[in-house]
């Protein structure tokens, strides 16, 4: 065993908290998630309970992260639906012992790393945005949906329907944004509840449960039918499907497993090829009860970690409390649509309003973002991918034509990037240490990222700061610091540069311009334009200064209109 987990039950009480918080917040997402993957809500409730212990008992010796929580994701929702349709029920268990075979053989030869090298991030947030499209839009009938179907389409059932869907969604999305760094499963307990109590007053449509016998056979192929040709080709079909979800199911978990790690409140080092662990192991053992594909989901291990969880003893509790639903399964039975409609849809669109992370890689990484999560959404997640994966290897080929570099010396340069050593994945200490990027396109790249120790690396011992929203002056990078430290604890701070010019004199370089903030308060989304200024000497901000940019009416010929401020 490893050293942090002798004492496992040393916070017994906060992780049981923690992990029963999560178990009644996973519940619906697992229901949701079940009926977008068309696979039956049992199976998906028992892949939830089998990965949470799997996931306990990995973390003994190899432990990954500390605090996130395992299940179905949302991200591989029409990718297993694609998957049912294209090959079937009854050879899904095949298809998912292919991926968990590439999974192990890239967690024993850490491959994660060459993976995300083939696959720009930025592809993967469009990838998620189509999804989110997809399942946004599957959700929405659930917001209107009726018991009983008239001759008139808006009938008063109807009516009721909508209007308590509108009322119930408001309060929800109000109640994530003011709690979710508190207590992230409120919007969740309140919609659940109001909505079960909802449910023996008002005629709503109600969640059916299909009765599955958890019941364990060997994940073999079904080819019955099919001469030795065609077999064959079903064989190769399921063999590459299993390596697009095997893909994209690493890259969503090594995504995950940043963002805990960032979160942990210890602020402990995490090991990502641990983490891809449990993920091979339960999707091996989900295939004998005809299990779904699980990783470390936000959702779930953001409220894990924010209600309290110090371990993944807290996963055990998340998994009773599943296993509660499936003994009892009639709790499900008086959850009306409109409640899993809401939480659905609201998962679908932060996936899709997260591709506004790539702003801060430019108008290149955004636009390809955008296309390729129209191309999922029309097409499917393994022909969009792979056709922006085209897409983007020729623009990249022609490119680097234009700089002047010959066919061999770009073939030779793809080489030697998967024979570095060096461990990049989407942590962003690589693109920190990359000279041949400015420091400012690093600097917003931290920023956006709240990567405090990343935006650190950027200043100068002693740097000099005037900063923004404050009146003192910061004379070191320990007092810089903690200004960011403070700044990173609002919501959604994102930045993005608006103008930037480039000066050298005397041998530093001065990058000065305009760049939006942007945070959440209260629910509401704050901009403010601040002008500032960069001194950069060897590849370190040695001075940073920013003010909020003036308001046109004020000037020089009107100076009556200036309000006496400080500078921030």
């Amino acid at each position: 065993m490893n050293d942090q987990s002798k004492n496992i039950f040393v916070h017994l009480k906060r992780d049981a908290l923690a992990g029963t918080v999560t178990g009644v917040m996973a519940v619906p997402l697992t229901v949701g998630i079940c009926l977008m993957s068309d696979y039956p809500i049992m199976t998906g409730l028992y892949t939830v309970i089998f990965a949470g212990i799997i996931s306990f008992v990995t973390y003994l010796f190899k432990p990954g992260n500390f605090t996130g929580m395992p299940g179905v994701a949302a991200g591989l929702a029409p990718a297993l639906a694609l998957g049912v349709s294209s090959f079937g029920m009854e050879n899904m268990p095949f298809v998912i012992a292919l991926t968990a075979l590439f999974q192990a053989l890239v967690w024993k030869f850490k491959w994660e790393k060459f993976i995300l090298r083939v696959v720009p991030h930025y592809l993967v947030e469009g990838l998620l945005a189509g999804v989110g499209l997809k399942i946004a839009l599957k959700f929405v009938p659930f917001l209107y949906d009726i018991e009983h179907e008239t001759d008139t389409w808006l009938n008063w059932e109807r009516e009721m329907v909508i209007a308590l869907s509108i009322v119930s969604f408001v309060l929800f999305v109000l109640l994530y944004k003011y709690y979710k760094k508190r207590m992230p499963a409120l919007s969740y307990f309140v919609i659940m509840a109001t909505s079960f109590l909802l449910s023996f007053v008002l005629p709503l449509p109600k969640i059916e449960i299909d009765s599955i016998p958890f019941q364990l056979q060997a994940p073999l192929p079904h080819l019955n039918g099919m001469n030795e040709t065609e077999s064959l080709w079903m064989l190769l079909k399921m063999v590459g499907f299993a390596l697009m979800l095997g893909t994209i199911d690493i890259i969503e978990q090594v995504m995950s497993h940043v963002a805990i790690e960032k979160m942990d409140p210890r602020k402990r080092k995490a090991d990502a090829n641990n983490g891809l662990l449990p993920i091979w192991i339960a999707n091996i053992g989900a295939t004998f009860f005809g299990g779904m594909t699980n990783l470390d989901g936000l959702a779930k291990s953001t409220t894990n970690t924010v209600a309290g969880a110090v371990t993944k003893l807290s996963n055990l509790f998340t998994a009773l409390v599943l296993l509660l639903v499936v003994i009892f399964p009639s709790i499900l039975s008086h959850l009306p649509e409109y409640a899993l409609g809401i939480i659905m849809v609201y998962s679908g669109w932060k996936m899709i309003a997260n591709i506004a992370n790539v702003r801060s890689e430019g108008r290149y990484a955004l636009i390809m973002a955008a296309v390729c999560g129209l191309l999922v959404f029309e097409l499917g997640i393994f022909e969009g991918l792979l056709l922006l994966l085209a897409v983007h290897g020729g623009i990249q080929f022609v490119f680097m034509r234009r700089l002047g570099k010959s066919t061999a010396d770009i073939w030779l340069e793809f080489q030697e990037t998967f024979k570095s050593e060096q461990h990049i994945g989407l942590e962003i200490a690589d693109m920190i240490q990359e000279p041949q990027l400015p420091v400012l396109n690093k600097w917003v790249k931290a920023v956006n990222m709240h990567d405090l120790d990343a935006l650190m690396n950027l200043y100068a011992d002693d740097v000099m700061m005037i900063p923004a929203f404050s009146s003192k002056i910061r004379k070191n990078r320990s007092e810089v610091q903690d200004l960011f430290h403070d700044l990173f604890e609002k919501d959604d701070v994102t930045v993005s540069p608006v103008n930037v010019v480039t000066q050298r004199v005397n041998g530093l370089k001065v990058d000065s311009g305009v760049y939006e903030l942007i945070w959440n308060s209260g629910g509401f989304e704050k901009r403010n334009k601040l002008r500032f200024s960069f001194v950069i000497k060897d590849e370190k901000i040695t001075s940073h200064h920013s003010s909020i940019e003036p308001d046109e009416s004020l000037s020089i010929e009107h100076p009556e209109a200036y309000k006496a401020t400080y500078t921030i």
